[in-house]
């Protein structure tokens, strides 16, 4: 069996102090907040949708716990809706210059695509700066040029690799973002290293491998396959045409499970904060029962479970998380919560921009 567990503790971590994280959130009470956010947002032609990721971020913040206090969301929906129409105008101009120069447009995309790793470090900056635990806010400082390489040349290497650089993106990305976040003046840091990235993918290749041969000789046993190369295929259906689907489906959900999974332990266990340090204990069966039942429940409801399905995913992922204190958690917030206070960090910019959903 795949082992999806985090790294092995030390005993400094033997010693730290476990505080879990609890998700309150109850399916009817958000329930009413997703279906007024879904019927403002269509009457309003979308403008409602800034409004509405604000409600339901503070929903899912103000019910994350954390040894008794809860986090808070800070950012305004003009703030996020002057991002969307910044991005809104930025796709009619380019519209308009490709239906009048194309060769324009071409220089356009270019230049779009150069500002992906800008608008990745804006995102992250406004998603820390308005996020606080305690009265003490997050912060994020990326550097463009470290970005560009990640974002841009790691997918194209990627491409030319036919995926063997896929890892490898993955882990730098990851490294950016813990790497450059802190809590207050609390620098966060990453010790997982690429090659665990790549074991995680190895193990995907070979679940994918295992599914299709298993599924081939299922099929094969039915008489839907040729058993030699001279021998014809005869058509697929029934029994058989169901099985691959079916069986298909199963088997990408458990892959997506396992890598969701995997990826979340490797990533969560491996970050630390001023000596404490955090520690996922998601399980590939857990999160495969959750993704099939939810499904399940979205299709059989017409839609109307999502905010169930959201809540109940949500509950498990915290429910696995935990904060290993290296000291008492309380005087860590203080002495970092002084020390913000006397450097009196500036958390506002002039572009302070959320263009994502």
């Amino acid at each position: 069996m795949i082992n999806e567990s985090p790294r092995a503790g030390t005993k400094d971590i033997a010693r730290a102090q476990r505080i879990s994280f609890e998700f309150s959130g109850k399916a009817g009470e958000y329930f009413k907040i997703w279906i007024v956010n879904i019927l403002l947002t269509i009457l309003t032609l979308g403008i409602y949708s800034a409004w509405a990721k604000v409600r339901r971020k503070r929903y899912f913040y103000g019910n994350t716990h954390l040894k008794s206090s809860t986090f808070e969301y800070h950012a305004q929906p003009v703030q996020i809706l002057k991002g969307r129409l910044i991005a809104f105008g930025a796709f009619v101009v380019y519209a308009a210059v490709d239906a009048v120069v194309p060769l324009a447009a071409a220089v356009l995309a270019i230049l779009f695509v150069l500002a992906i790793p800008w608008l990745v470090i804006k995102a992250h900056a406004f998603n820390s700066k308005n996020s606080s635990y305690r009265n003490l806010r997050l912060n994020f400082k990326g550097n463009y040029t470290r970005a560009l390489g990640i974002y841009i040349g790691l997918p194209i290497l990627s491409v030319i690799t036919l995926g063997l650089a896929y890892p490898a993106y993955m882990y730098q990305r990851a490294k950016f973002v813990v790497a450059n976040s802190a809590y207050g003046t609390a620098p966060f840091s990453f010790s997982a290293t690429a090659g665990a990235f790549y074991l995680i993918a190895l193990k995907a290749v070979g679940m994918a491998i295992a599914a299709a041969a298993f599924l081939t000789v299922l099929v094969r046993g039915l008489g839907a396959l040729p058993t030699t190369v001279a021998q014809p295929a005869p058509p697929v259906g029934g029994p058989a045409a169901l099985l691959i689907v079916v069986g298909g489906i199963l088997a990408f959900s458990a892959i997506r499970a396992y890598l969701d999974t995997a990826v979340a332990n490797l990533v969560w266990s491996n970050v630390r904060a001023s000596g404490n340090e955090f520690q996922s204990t998601l399980r590939t069966r857990h999160m495969l029962w959750l993704y099939l039942s939810n499904a399940v429940a979205i299709v059989l409801s017409l839609g109307l479970l999502i905010p169930w399905a959201q809540i109940r995913t949500m509950r498990y992922r915290l429910e696995n998380l935990k904060l290993l204190a290296k000291d008492d958690l309380d005087g860590f917030v203080a002495r970092e919560r002084e020390k913000v206070s006397s450097a009196g960090e500036e958390i506002s910019e002039f572009f302070d921009l959320d263009i994502g959903i």
